[in-house]
């Protein structure tokens, strides 16, 4: 090994377009971009050795000449900056409130439920290649990303894990993964980031449409039941507080068929009392969720449910005035935000998955008897199966109350009308 002895050195190869030279003994290359442009291209060799450093610096004028006949950037984009670049993209379009708008040619939707599932999604992403250049990132990369993925928690100590997690991801899972995968690749090549790289095409399809659980009707009434004697069982004020909200919560996702992140950023002003066709006094909600802006209209026999929550929330408020200066501040935060569903402290919801879970605990039901847990999302799926079931509103309109598809209606719900019930709507 020829260890550099002087304290500079500097060489021009390749009829001078390629530098090498030291700083602080350690080699470096230079590399003209050529055009007429003065800039170059700069690596570090990491090196003393001369005869190594030469050998590096010949790999790296090799690979921006290949990178010049490709048509790729000489500026090598690594997968995580694509990504991040892209999430700023998404960002900026979710702050100017893009998403709101119908026409998807002209205006990409980002709402809140996107980008805080792109951020998740990426941050397996970047995990698994992000060191890697973008345009090396090929079918075969993106196909063994699924065992991986299936395998990631398993690898991380059980401490580690976040508390959410879920050690098996669902086919969907993966399936939206390797799909938003493909998204950001896309929008790289539109952007010159791969050259003349054919785009990869892999995408992990869930090999079967699998029925989300739901609760039977003799299920809900039970949860219901144990709902209102857990309530009379509490003394503390705060906690009997809780207890009520989570009553009328639940009571109100299962008669509106809403998300659980769209109930928890509702606010009263995002209530609009109305009288339909046939005298009923009922509400319908203004709802953010994943497809945009939507009007939602619950069942009209959850009235009471509404007008309970809204008398509550009307207590509490006088009850924040009376506390101390603390407190006081927490309640003029919690009006300026006006929550629907608000916390004991006026907080906006995080989760009432711990309390709904407990309660489930208490009559052994948090499982369906097809083992499958349930859980407050299976109260979204309750909502389709019984409107299918009664056969007073089509799919369709099932469909745009829900802020979902027709296809995926009748994909997850359809075989919950049964027959008899289709029988008497084709008679």
């Amino acid at each position: 090994m020829t260890d550099l002895k002087e304290s500079s050195y500097e060489e021009r190869l390749k009829d001078g377009e390629l530098l090498l030279y030291t700083r602080n003994r350690i080699f470096h290359a230079r590399i003209y971009k050529g055009q007429g442009v003065r800039r170059y291209l700069y690596r570090s060799l990491k090196t003393k050795d001369l005869h190594l450093a030469r050998e590096r610096a010949d790999e790296f004028f090799h690979e921006i000449r290949i990178r010049k006949r490709d048509n790729l950037p000489l500026d090598n984009k690594r997968f995580k900056d694509v990504i991040a670049e892209y999430l700023k993209l998404r960002r900026a379009q979710f702050e100017r409130g893009t998403y709101k708008h119908a026409n998807k040619v002209n205006q990409q939707q980002t709402s809140e439920e996107n980008l805080r599932q792109m951020v998740r999604v990426s941050k397996f992403l970047v995990a698994y290649c992000g060191d890697m250049p973008v345009e090396k990132v090929t079918n075969a990369v993106l196909a063994d990303y699924v065992p991986w993925r299936r395998d990631f928690y398993r690898r991380m100590p059980e401490h580690k894990r976040p508390r959410n997690h879920r050690l098996d991801p669902a086919d969907k899972t993966l399936e939206w993964e390797t799909t938003f995968s493909l998204t950001v690749l896309k929008w790289a090549h539109e952007r010159g980031y791969r050259g003349q790289k054919p785009l990869p095409k892999f995408r992990h399809k869930a090999s079967r449409a699998k029925t989300r659980p739901a609760f039977t009707a003799d299920e809900y009434r039970r949860l219901y039941r144990q709902m209102q004697r857990w309530i009379t069982k509490v003394e503390n004020e705060e906690w009997r507080y809780t207890r009520e909200l989570l009553r009328d919560y639940v009571l109100i996702l299962a008669n509106s068929g809403i998300r659980v992140g769209e109930a928890n950023k509702l606010r009263e002003q995002d209530l609009i009392k109305f009288t339909d066709d046939v005298g009923r006094e009922n509400y319908r909600f203004g709802v953010d969720g994943k497809t945009g802006r939507r009007e939602v209209v619950m069942r009209t026999n959850a009235l009471p449910y509404i007008q309970r929550t809204l008398e509550r929330n009307a207590r509490w408020r006088s009850h924040w005035a009376e506390t101390g200066p603390s407190k006081a501040n927490r309640r003029r935060k919690a009006e300026r935000q006006d929550w629907l569903f608000p916390m004991a402290d006026g907080s906006q919801i995080i989760s009432l998955a711990d309390q709904f879970d407990k309660v489930l605990n208490q009559i052994a039901m948090k499982q369906n008897a097809d083992g499958e847990n349930l859980s407050l999302y299976s109260l979204r799926h309750f909502y389709a199966v019984q409107m299918l079931r009664r056969g007073k509103a089509n799919v369709y309109d099932i469909a745009k109350n829900m802020g979902t598809s027709v296809e995926m209606i009748e994909r997850y719900y359809g075989r919950s009308a049964t027959a008899a019930t289709v029988a008497v709507r084709l008679g």
